[in-house]
């Protein structure tokens, strides 16, 4: 049983935002496909447990690839981030996370696949929506980074949407999401000198 004043220490404090910090660099790192991003969240050994997939990190990089090639919104937006220390650099981690998708007709295949066959109505495209959870085991290794070293997706629940025909379109002179490195915040931080 962890010692909660421990728990607060500042150097605790620290830890806590440093892995809260991995989990909002995970759902840029997903929803931009920026690859190198997803792999630096993980220890190098890590697994990962998805369900739809499961095993090493770089075949989760490579399913991730394939299965979001069509897939031209994707959001991951996480909340009640629940850390509990099991020892000075080994953490459990529970994170509610929200997911929105659009998958175009050309992208039912990957979303029949998820959802364990067919995924509503024939021919459209669908938006998913899920709630569901990642149960992480951070660690911090000879770096000092907390890295995700084990996760497991527990699934909630989810929902399909069909895709009106008619969607609405931004204004040209709005900027638009995109699922690449021409996203607009890479050239904001680029801009600022951030580097990656």
């Amino acid at each position: 049983m962890s010692n909660i004043l421990h728990d607060y220490s500042p150097e605790r404090i620290s830890d806590r935002m440093q892995i809260q910090d991995c989990m909002y660099r995970w759902c840029r790192a997903v929803d931009r496909l920026d690859f190198s991003g997803i792999r630096d969240v993980f220890h190098p050994d890590a697994t990962d447990m998805h369900g739809a997939y499961d095993g090493p990190v770089d075949g989760l990089i490579d399913w991730i690839r394939n299965r979001h090639a069509a897939i031209p919104f994707s959001m991951h937006a996480v909340s009640n981030l629940l850390i509990e220390f099991a020892g000075p650099d080994l953490a459990l981690v529970e994170t509610y996370v929200r997911t929105t998708q659009r998958y175009p007709a050309e992208a039912r295949a990957a979303l029949d696949q998820l959802a364990g066959g067919k995924a509503g109505a024939e021919g459209g495209g669908m938006d998913l929506m899920t709630c569901s959870r990642y149960v992480d085991r951070f660690e911090r290794r000879e770096d000092r980074r907390w890295r995700i070293a084990r996760r497991t997706l527990v699934a909630d629940w989810k929902q399909f949407v069909p895709v009106p025909a008619d969607l609405p379109t931004s204004p040209a002179s709005q900027q638009t999401g995109r699922r690449d490195q021409d996203d607009f915040i890479f050239h904001e931080r680029q801009a600022l000198g951030i580097r990656p």
